[in-house]
């Protein structure tokens, strides 16, 4: 059985050596976190069955005191202002670690 395609900029590790993932659940939706080696950007993948499968958005500035999303619109406006909250919180801990 082959694998899904992944979506369209979805992070290949062949092209950047690696790619760190972390999966997890806000507000019900099951999403991927990603990031290459020097990126200052988290990249958050939809996840389909285990699998990604669409853009989710992106957490910026992780190096900055303020980090923010930038969220795919028809996912953002199904998030509460305390889970795009949490989703910051959790990308930049993924990204720091």
């Amino acid at each position: 059985m082959s694998r899904p395609k992944a979506p369209s900029g979805y992070p290949d590790p062949t092209d950047s050596g690696w790619v760190r993932t972390e999966d997890l659940e806000i507000a019900g939706h099951h999403i991927r976190l990603t990031v290459s080696p020097g990126e200052k950007t988290v990249g958050v993948w939809e996840l389909v069955d285990g699998a990604p499968g669409r853009w989710f958005g992106n957490v910026i500035r992780m190096d900055s005191n303020s980090p923010s999303s930038y969220l795919n619109f028809e996912f953002e406006k199904h998030l509460r202002r305390s889970d795009r909250d949490s989703l910051i919180s959790r990308a930049t801990k993924f990204w720091k670690s």
